[in-house]
C-alpha cells in the first residue's frame, strides 16, 4: 500500500515538474552542453574511423591534451590540435573537467536524468559485468551450472530431425590450420 503510494506521488510530480523543464529549458541551458577535456596515456594513432583498419592520420604523443567529442564502442572521436579524428578510448584519461559548447537543451536533459535516473551523468564502462581478476586467478567449479549445461544437450537424431523441419542443409566445413608462434607463418 505505502510502495504504491509513493509511487503514484512519484509519477504525479514528474508530471508536474516536465512541463516545467519544457518552458524552462533554454533557461536552464544557456547555450552550453559539455564535451570532456581529456589527454593521452600513451603515444597515440589518430584514425580517420572508428576502426582498426582506418588510415591513419597522424600519430599523436603522449601527454597531449584533447577534447573528446563522442563515443562509439570502444572508440572515441577526439580533436588535438588541428586533427579530428578517432582513438581507442585506453589511451585517454579524463581530466575530470569539462568545455562548453552550444546546446540551448544540456541543463534540461541532465536535471532529467537526475530525477528519473539519479544520475546526473553517464558512466562509461569498459569491463564484463560480474568478472574480476580473482574469478579467473582462483576459479572453483560449479556443479549445478555444468548440470544445467548438460540438461540443454540434444541427440543427433533430434538435432537432425529439427534441421529437416526447418530445411536447412548439411555443410561440409574444412578445420581452419592454426600456425604456431615461431613457425615462420605470418597469418
Amino acid at each position: 500500500m505505502m510502495k504504491q503510494f509513493l509511487a503514484a506521488r512519484k509519477a504525479m510530480r514528474l508530471w508536474l515538474i516536465m512541463p516545467l523543464f519544457a518552458v524552462a529549458s533554454p533557461c536552464l541551458g544557456q547555450d552550453k552542453a559539455e564535451q570532456e577535456n581529456a589527454s593521452l596515456v600513451r603515444d597515440t594513432e589518430l584514425k580517420r574511423k572508428p576502426f582498426s583498419d582506418a588510415p591513419t592520420i597522424t600519430t599523436l604523443p603522449q601527454a597531449l591534451d584533447i577534447l573528446v567529442l563522442s563515443r562509439q564502442s570502444s572508440w572515441l572521436q577526439i580533436r588535438a590540435e588541428d586533427y579530428t579524428g578517432w582513438v581507442k578510448m585506453f589511451s585517454v584519461r579524463f581530466t575530470g573537467y569539462a568545455a562548453q559548447t552550444s546546446d540551448s537543451f544540456a541543463g534540461t536533459k541532465e536535471l532529467f536524468n537526475l530525477i528519473t535516473t539519479g544520475s546526473s551523468g553517464s558512466t562509461v564502462t569498459t569491463a564484463s559485468r560480474g568478472l574480476d581478476e580473482n574469478k579467473f586467478s582462483d576459479p572453483a567449479p560449479n556443479p549445478d551450472a555444468f548440470a544445467v549445461m548438460q540438461s540443454l544437450t540434444t541427440s543427433k537424431t533430434e538435432a537432425h530431425s529439427f534441421a529437416k523441419e526447418q530445411n536447412l542443409r548439411e555443410q561440409q566445413q574444412d578445420y581452419l590450420q592454426v600456425s604456431t608462434p615461431g613457425s615462420g607463418d605470418k597469418s
